[in-house]
């Protein structure tokens, strides 16, 4: 005991204000961390309860709904919320709309976008600097604004009420914001790379489709996730521009299941969750492809 003690008084006391300097550190970054991860577990039940409520209330009977009300944990549950959806929403006829503008727009809106990226970010030219301001303004467009505009242009070429009227609309109003991903995915090839090619005497259209292409796939997997997710769940221009039922898209088809005096709230959610269902596979299959792309599309440019 008396060396021990004999020991502590030996030791310099800037070793000990280091060591206690270093115990105080690791408990405020143990604290910080706590804090961090409480925030991120509060953030996260902030965003699930709607989903959560939304999963509870089409799993359950209307009756059950009225009598404990939609966020009242079930007694029983039930699936034939989803059936009646289904068949009174004719959620089928919609899907099939849906599927048909999203396997046209989607690749077809990455071509265009791929297109106009690698001039802006292989090329100099003068209107460079130009088309990058007017790109950063369409980000800040809002799709309200140009509904009427879209009305009488959609009218103008004989597309009023048709599913491939959205085609055009859709297709501008994702370009800012690919493009700018697009640019920025090309301007990390490395230069000497496209230059080689050139010396070579390959041509710009090869040059992007043979060199620039496959080493941007991460990139186009992000937007094309993106851009599927976006053009599935849009809402505002098509209501805007389908006149005609049987063109409706899925959001639009389960906001019919909204009656006009009585609305069955399971059935909704039920169709909800049925809209909802692919893309949340989709994200789930593919997030490590979206976050890959994302990251190689923002480091330069």
């Amino acid at each position: 005991m008396d060396r021990q003690v004999r020991r502590r008084q030996s030791e310099p006391r800037g070793s000990v204000s280091l060591a206690s300097a270093r115990g105080r550190k690791r408990w405020r970054h143990i604290l910080l961390r706590a804090a961090a991860s409480g925030l991120f577990v509060v953030a996260a039940l902030v965003f699930l309860a709607p989903l959560l409520i939304v999963v509870i209330t089409a799993l359950q009977p209307e009756s059950a709904i009225i009598q404990r009300g939609p966020a009242a944990l079930p007694e029983q549950f039930t699936l034939s919320n989803f059936g009646q959806a289904w068949g009174q929403g004719d959620l089928g006829r919609y899907y099939l709309n849906s599927f048909l503008i999203l396997v046209v727009k989607v690749p077809l809106g990455v071509v265009v976008t791929a297109l106009a990226a690698y001039p802006l970010a292989t090329m100099r030219f003068r209107a460079r600097k130009f088309l990058l301001v007017l790109l950063l303004v369409g980000l800040g467009v809002p799709q309200v604004i140009a509904l009427y505009p879209l009305l009488i242009m959609v009218s103008k070429i004989g597309l009023s009420g048709s599913l491939w009227s959205l085609l055009l609309p859709y297709i501008a109003f994702g370009t800012p914001f690919e493009v700018l991903v697009m640019r920025g995915a090309f301007a990390g090839i490395p230069r000497e790379l496209l230059e080689a090619a050139r010396v070579d005497g390959a041509s710009e259209r090869y040059i992007w489709a043979r060199v620039c292409i496959p080493l941007v796939l991460p990139a186009i997997a992000s937007l094309v996730i993106l851009d599927g997710v976006a053009t599935w769940n849009e809402f505002v221009i098509a209501l805007a521009l389908l006149s005609n039922q049987s063109s409706y898209t899925l959001p639009l088809g389960i906001n019919n299941l909204i009656g006009e005096f009585t609305s069955s709230y399971t059935e909704l959610e039920a169709g909800a969750l049925i809209c909802i269902l692919p893309m949340v596979i989709l994200f789930f299959v593919t997030r490590r492809y979206l976050i890959r792309g994302m990251a190689a599309g923002a480091v330069k440019g």
